[in-house]
């Protein structure tokens, strides 16, 4: 008799394919995740700011070779000035943030004092009055360490370069003026952060920065500047709520002004008027302009009409201070500050005096502000990049 045989029992067959599956994607989404980290720690240590131009980007087509040539060489230009320095290190290549084509702009870090600064480059005209040397970057740097002042804005090293001079300037996150009144980013290009038109300023805001700039208009003359022909508002920097003029080594590398006949004054009147209203003129305001556009601010009203009603007769900055739109400003950053300088020294004075004579009309950089016998309210004027 045969025994009945128990059936055979097999072990479950598990299929480990899915589990396979499964570590594989969650490995690689660790390893995405890592590398996401890591990218974003070193992007952290190139520009805890954002800077939105580390690259070029892509402009549409709108920029042509030339300018990607011009922005490409100005970058090995920096590379090589570095190279020699101990001191700085280069950070971050930025798009174009002024309005001058052959002005090209860098962040490096200053390794000494841990410390962020601009650096610019910018093209020498053949009309430069002072002669580029090692000896006369000193002498420029030993003026501008003489023009500390509250609302000058410093130059903490200047060399020339064959065709280049090479500014190094604290870098100042809060933009100038001009990015202000465009209520943009200071690092954005030129072309697209003021292609519209911005806001008026408020009265308040308005007579206090204006009282600023003409207090360094002010200590500028009295220091024996040139006057100041290169004053717009991407040329005041906001620090802190303070205005602080900067451009300063414009006048004094035979730079070709935006204004290029304009007098500080006059300079001062655009200025204004851009303050208030939002954008610039190319001339000189009309009657309708400041009583339609200004009719809320009689007391600006007051002060244009002032610079612009005789432009052969231009007011003093005396006399500008004096208005009621400027008198009654209060000047914290002056208390305790003592503004007397020392001397200059006869290479200074050379410096300075060459500067001068570059600005009046036999040195060729002066044009006619307006048209006709000098008695035009509102002449035309080129506005320069």
């Amino acid at each position: 008799m045969k025994v009945p045989q128990k059936p055979e029992v097999h072990a479950p067959v598990t299929n480990h394919h899915w589990l396979t599956a499964l570590f594989m994607i969650l490995g690689l989404g660790i390893v995405a995740v890592a590398g996401f980290w890591i990218r974003k720690c070193k992007c952290s240590t190139v520009g805890r700011h954002e800077y939105s131009a580390l690259k070029r980007a892509d402009s549409g087509g709108e920029s042509n070779y030339s300018d990607t040539e011009m922005y490409d060489g100005a970058f090995i230009a920096c590379r090589q000035f570095l190279s020699g320095s101990t001191r700085f290190e280069l950070r971050a290549q930025l798009d174009r943030i002024g309005s001058r084509s052959n002005k090209h702009w860098f962040i490096v870090q200053d390794v000494t004092l841990d410390a962020e600064r601009l650096l610019s480059f910018v093209s020498l005209p053949t009309t430069c009055p002072i002669t580029p040397s090692t000896i006369t970057s000193e002498t420029v740097l030993a003026l501008f360490r003489g023009l500390q002042h509250p609302y000058i804005y410093p130059v903490l090293d200047l060399q020339f370069l064959d065709t280049q001079v090479a500014l190094i300037c604290p870098l100042n996150h809060g933009g100038s003026l001009r990015d202000l009144i465009y209520a943009c980013t200071w690092h954005e290009d030129c072309d697209r952060k003021y292609s519209g038109r911005g806001e008026g300023l408020p009265l308040w805001q308005i007579q206090r920065l204006g009282r600023q700039i003409l207090e360094a208009m002010l200590f500028l003359r009295d220091r024996g500047f040139p006057p100041v022909h290169h004053l717009h508002s991407g040329n005041v920097i906001l620090q802190n709520g303070v205005a602080r003029l900067a451009g300063l080594e414009n006048s004094l590398l035979g730079i070709s002004p935006r204004l290029p006949t304009a007098p500080d004054i006059l300079g001062f009147g655009h200025l204004l008027f851009e303050m208030t209203t939002g954008y610039e003129l190319p001339t000189a305001p009309t009657p309708a302009h400041l009583e339609l556009e200004l009719e809320r601010v009689p007391r600006v009203v007051e002060v244009l009409r002032l610079i612009f009603q005789n432009l052969s007769q231009l007011p003093s900055i005396e006399e500008l201070i004096c208005c009621d739109l400027f008198r009654g400003v209060e000047l914290r950053e002056l208390r305790g500050i003592n503004v007397m300088q020392s001397r200059y020294t006869p290479e200074i004075l050379e410096v300075l005096d060459l500067a001068k004579k570059s600005i009046t009309p036999t040195g060729g950089r002066c044009r006619q502000y307006f048209n006709g016998d000098g008695n035009d309210d509102h002449g035309e004027v080129a506005w320069f990049d």
